[in-house]
C-alpha cells in the first residue's frame, strides 16, 4: 500500500547521492515505508473536487467541501497525467485494488483515515488520476490540517500537473503545520531551487524558514550549494559545500571535495 510519498529530491548524478546520504539518519520516508499504525498491503504492490469518486469508493463530500486552493495564477488543463503505473496493466491492477481495500478500512478505527486516504492518494497519483488524488490529500486534511504529509503530497501532485505555484503553497503549508519536519523542508526547497531558480526573495525565505528551524543543517546546505551552483555564485557554492564537508561523516567527505574541486576549477 502506498501510505507516504517518496520524497522527490531533482538532482543528478553524484549530488542526489550526497543529499540523499546526508539525509540519512534523519526523518525522510521512502515510498515504501508506511507512516506509523498504517495497515499492511492486501496486494502486491481552483475548483472543489469533493465530488470525484475514488476508485471502489462511493461518493463522498464532508471530508472535502474545502479542497486546497489552486493558486490564480495557475491553469491545470488536465488532471490527467502519466502515473508512474500507466500503461502496465498488472500494476494498475494492483493499484485500483489497493484503493478498494483501504477504503474497506476506513471507519473502522484499526488506522487513522487520514493515513488510508492519504495511501488511495498515492495509488491515485501512480495510476495518473490527478483529480483523484487531489481528492483523497484533501479528505486527508479536513480530517488533520495539523499534519504536514497531505499538503506535500499536494504539492508534489500539483508539480506534476504543472500548477507550480499552488505546489509552491502547499508545500509552504506542509512546512508551516509542521517546521520541525526535515523532510517537508527538503521538499520546499527542492522544488522551489527547480522551480523557481530566480526568485531570490522566495528561495531566501525557505532557507531562512529551514536555517531558523534547524541551524546548519547538511542536506539544507547541499541544496543552496547546488542552487548556488546554478546561479553561477561558483564562489559561495564552494562556501556551502565547506560547510556541509565539516558538518558530515568522513565517508561522505570524498564526493564533496569531488564538487568543490570542480567548482574551483571555474573560478580559474
Amino acid at each position: 500500500m502506498e501510505i507516504s510519498k517518496r520524497q522527490w529530491l531533482i538532482g543528478g548524478g553524484a549530488l542526489l547521492v550526497i543529499i540523499a546520504a546526508l539525509s540519512a539518519g534523519n526523518a525522510w520516508r521512502s515510498e515504501n515505508a508506511p507512516v506509523s499504525g498504517s495497515p499492511t498491503a492486501s496486494t502486491t504492490g481552483a475548483t472543489a473536487v469533493g465530488t470525484s469518486t475514488l476508485v471502489g469508493e462511493p461518493q463522498q463530500t464532508a471530508a472535502a467541501n474545502q479542497p486546497f486552493p489552486i493558486n490564480k495564477a495557475d491553469t491545470i488543463a488536465s488532471w490527467s497525467f502519466k502515473g508512474a503505473y500507466s500503461g502496465n496493466a498488472t500494476l494498475t491492477a494492483h493499484a485500483q485494488a489497493d484503493i478498494v481495500h483501504l477504503r474497506s478500512l476506513l471507519g473502522k478505527g484499526e488506522y487513522d483515515d487520514y493515513d488510508l486516504y492519504i495511501g488511495m492518494g498515492n495509488d491515485a497519483n501512480l495510476l495518473g488520476d490527478g483529480k483523484s488524488a487531489y481528492d483523497a490529500y484533501n479528505r486527508a486534511v479536513a480530517i488533520h490540517p495539523g499534519k504536514g504529509l497531505a499538503y506535500a503530497n499536494i504539492g508534489h501532485l500539483m508539480d506534476e500537473l504543472g500548477a507550480y505555484h499552488t505546489a509552491a503553497d502547499a508545500y509552504a503549508k506542509a512546512v508551516a503545520v509542521e517546521p520541525s519536519m526535515l523532510e517537508y523542508q527538503l521538499q520546499r526547497l527542492t522544488f522551489l531551487t527547480q522551480r523557481f531558480p530566480n526568485d531570490n526573495a522566495l528561495i531566501l525565505a525557505a532557507f531562512t524558514d529551514a536555517s531558523n528551524e534547524f541551524g546548519d543543517s547538511a542536506p539544507v546546505l547541499a541544496i543552496e550549494a547546488q542552487w548556488l551552483t546554478g546561479q553561477g555564485r561558483y564562489a559561495d557554492a564552494i562556501k556551502a559545500w565547506q560547510t556541509v564537508k565539516m558538518l558530515s561523516p568522513k565517508d561522505r567527505q570524498a564526493s564533496i571535495d569531488a564538487e568543490i574541486a570542480r567548482l574551483q576549477a571555474k573560478l580559474q
